[in-house]
């Protein structure tokens, strides 16, 4: 009995708080006694903070935040080496109790913080994507310069005399032969320009696409256009964040990646030329819109339907120069990568079928091209003084939806990056484009 009292005695004297070590098991309790709540049982050599000990034997410690309880004759001046109380083998599963209200107050807190935080990143986050729209504008026109060049060139070369044609002067016999024997030299100058459709195709396909697709992604996750998204819940816009995420920039990211890079192959073999269409806002996301992405699906999302006027014949047009489309446009601008196909020069047409041109709804020159197998009609509009092309169309719907390949979209009116909620459709890994580009890879192995 002397004993115990005075080895209590000595592990009384010092300054508290102070660390401990057990000298053996040591049981820890909710109370200074014997018939206390036991917490759990640390091993010898855990050392525990202790704030003060009694002449009862007892020692008050640090429990996780708590106050406890354990004999003090098992405890030692603390060892460097000692276990702490928060690494002893189940001491948190066995021992520790459920949060007190400090726990739960303290983690309102800092989950409030976050929130705010949160709430404050995502406005400058939208007023960032908002100037960055603007400046991608400005900037890529400048940028863009050398390589409109190159566009032009590809389309210059690939057959220069279209030029001498604005105009159908020539016989119906005359006029094919002529057909006829360009058709032949467009066979060196297909293999020669390959490293210039190489060139072109690497920039719009990868750099291009890519670039403003992930801009669009990038929006989607900062300002969601779906409810379900948490487009007019911020709570839900806060739990929706990580599947926005995943799905975007991760997901369609790397779909867009890599179908770039399958176009990028098949235009450097399938000639395309970047050719612009304008239209309205609304036009122009619904063409470009991927189906069911962030609304309800709809049979026009990602359709080109045929307009009104078809001076050249029924079908989707496009120009060669930008400001042929500002023409049509009606506050947006869509820029596509588009494999023309075989392209009827409408100044070696038959005369009939040239004379026309020039008056709206000529449908007779859509079924004379596609009877002739011609995907495409190049015109010059002598009263406007431009090139335009017509994809003939005849059923209101371009019969292979995989050579219309939309780049971007620019809102003419604010100046700026259109978006499109969602991103834009898929130019490979959708159902529609396999399915035609199957058909189209069919019929040329029956020829």
């Amino acid at each position: 009995m002397l004993l115990s009292i005075l080895s209590t005695w000595a592990v009384d004297q010092g300054t508290f708080p102070a660390w401990y070590t057990t000298t053996a098991n040591l049981n820890i309790r909710a109370t200074a006694s014997q018939n206390g709540r036991k917490l759990t049982t640390v091993p010898k050599g855990t050392r525990l903070q202790v704030r003060s000990i009694n002449y009862s034997g007892w020692a008050e410690i640090d429990y996780y935040g708590r106050t406890a309880y354990c004999a003090s004759r098992y405890l030692t001046t603390s060892e460097s080496n000692a276990t702490p109380l928060s690494a002893t083998s189940g001491s948190s599963s066995k021992g520790r109790s459920s949060f007190g209200w400090s726990d739960i107050l303290g983690l309102a807190f800092w989950i409030g913080i976050a929130y705010v935080v949160l709430s404050i990143l995502r406005r400058i986050l939208l007023v960032v994507l908002g100037i960055l729209s603007t400046v991608f504008y400005k900037a890529y026109l400048l940028i863009s310069l050398p390589f409109y060049f190159l566009n032009w060139l590809q389309r210059f070369l690939a057959k220069p005399w279209f030029l001498f044609y604005k105009k159908n002067t020539g016989t119906d016999y005359a006029n094919a032969k002529k057909r006829e024997n360009y058709d032949l030299w467009k066979i060196p100058l297909y293999i020669l320009l390959t490293p210039l459709r190489f060139v072109n195709a690497i920039y719009y396909n990868i750099v291009i696409h890519c670039s403003f697709e992930l801009f669009n992604y990038l929006v989607e996750v900062v300002a969601p256009a779906s409810d379900k998204e948490g487009a007019n819940n911020f709570l839900w816009w806060t739990i929706m964040l990580p599947v926005r995420i995943v799905k975007y920039p991760l997901w369609h990211g790397c779909i867009t990646f890599i179908e770039s890079c399958i176009w990028t192959v098949i235009d450097t073999f399938l000639p395309a030329l970047t050719v612009f269409h304008g239209t309205d806002c609304d036009a122009a996301e619904s063409i470009t819109q991927g189906p069911g992405r962030v609304c309800s699906k709809s049979w026009y999302s990602g359709i080109w339907c045929v307009g009104g006027g078809n001076y050249a014949g029924n079908g989707i047009y496009f120009a060669p120069k930008r400001s042929t489309a500002l023409h049509y446009s009606d506050g947006s601008l869509i820029v596509c990568r588009v494999t023309l196909g075989r392209t009827l020069d409408l100044g070696l047409a038959p005369k009939r079928i040239y004379d026309q041109c020039g008056k709206p709804n000529a449908l007779g020159v859509t079924e004379w091209g596609l009877k002739n197998d011609y995907v495409t009609g190049e015109w010059w509009r002598g009263d406007q003084g431009w090139w335009e092309y017509c994809m003939y169309d005849w059923q209101n719907r371009y019969n292979h939806s995989w050579r219309i390949r939309p780049l971007y979209v620019l809102n003419l009116d604010d100046e700026c990056i259109q978006r499109i909620p969602g991103g834009m459709v898929h130019w490979f890994f959708r159902q529609m484009v396999l399915s035609d580009f199957g058909h189209y890879i069919s019929k040329q192995l029956d020829k």
